[in-house]
């Protein structure tokens, strides 16, 4: 039996999201294209005997907890729990660079690292299925993160992965797609945004314009960022956008960077924020709008990434 696995969890963005009704237990329905990009953590987990169960969590940044506050603490947990694992201690090291509470899945990712890799460790036997079943419990967007792992770490032998998918349910009804092939420079500013409390904001705004989501599969399919800028829209920036104008502020100054570097790139929020992106078809387009919006942003706390579509 193995007992280490190092590997890398990767962010996404949202290429659309829609919010299309509101169930009877409060969750909102959605349906929303995500697409992995090639942002990721590094995770090292690693396993040793124990008396009894111990999970140990370290990062490199000091803001992030280490405890069951955790998504990657969640899962440890939780697979400890739904199979049945003899003691043993689970030590779990991050190595951050997606932002935190930025609207790129970054936790959702960690979570499915560590669910990943612990059905490798162990030899556990998890099909892909399973695994999005246990992560459904931690987070929404945790079964995407496994999707996601499974086609970009090859290594892992877990079949049936994808970096691209249209998420319906509550995120976690999941429909495979092939990924688009594009650039991406995106943006997070110093704040964090409440998912739970921009949802609950939406609800209060009433009617507004929802994206074409058809449009935007068919434009990843087909690789065009013409037709995928037509049908793309988040909903959720109607709630952001209005109540963290340092946000607003940001989308203006990386959309004029955009603009400059390739004449109608779209410029969008992912997730429920903060963080921006534009698309780009060539590095070239992308790494432009990157060091133009370096040079303009006041704040040096901001992060600022050029990346491409995994």
């Amino acid at each position: 039996m193995k007992r280490s696995l190092s590997c890398k969890t990767y962010a996404k963005i949202n290429l659309s999201l829609d919010v299309t009704g509101v169930r009877d237990d409060g969750y909102h329905e959605v349906a929303m294209v995500m697409q992995g990009i090639d942002l990721y953590d590094e995770m090292r987990v690693r396993i040793f005997p124990a008396d009894e169960h111990v999970i140990t969590l370290k990062t490199d940044k000091y803001f992030v907890p280490t405890d069951a506050r955790n998504t990657a603490y969640k899962a440890a947990q939780l697979i400890i729990d739904e199979c049945g694992l003899e003691p043993m201690e689970i030590r779990i090291d991050i190595k951050k660079t997606i932002p935190v509470a930025a609207g790129l899945a970054g936790g959702s990712s960690n979570a499915a690292g560590v669910i990943m890799a612990l059905n490798n460790i162990l030899e556990l036997s998890m099909d892909i299925q399973k695994m999005c079943q246990i992560g459904q419990k931690i987070g929404a967007d945790v079964p995407f993160s496994i999707m996601t792992m499974a086609a970009a770490e090859p290594e892992l032998g877990i079949e049936g992965g994808a970096t691209c998918a249209l998420a319906e349910g509550i995120g976690e009804v999941l429909t495979p797609l092939e990924p688009a092939d594009l650039w991406v420079t995106l943006a997070k500013p110093p704040i964090a945004v409440s998912t739970p409390a921009v949802y609950r904001w939406l609800d209060e705004v009433g009617e507004y314009e929802h994206p074409d989501t058809e449009k935007v599969i068919n434009g990843v399919k087909n690789n065009s960022l013409e037709a995928i800028s037509a049908g793309m829209r988040n909903v959720l920036e109607y709630v952001t956008l209005e109540r963290f104008p340092q946000v607003m502020e940001l989308k203006q100054q990386l959309r004029s960077c955009t603009e400059n570097a390739a004449p109608g790139a779209p410029t969008m929020m992912s997730g429920s924020g903060p963080t921006m992106y534009s698309l780009f078809y060539g590095y070239a387009a992308a790494h432009e709008a990157e060091t133009s919006l370096r040079g303009i942003v006041n704040n040096k706390k901001t992060d600022i990434f050029c990346v491409k579509t995994l």
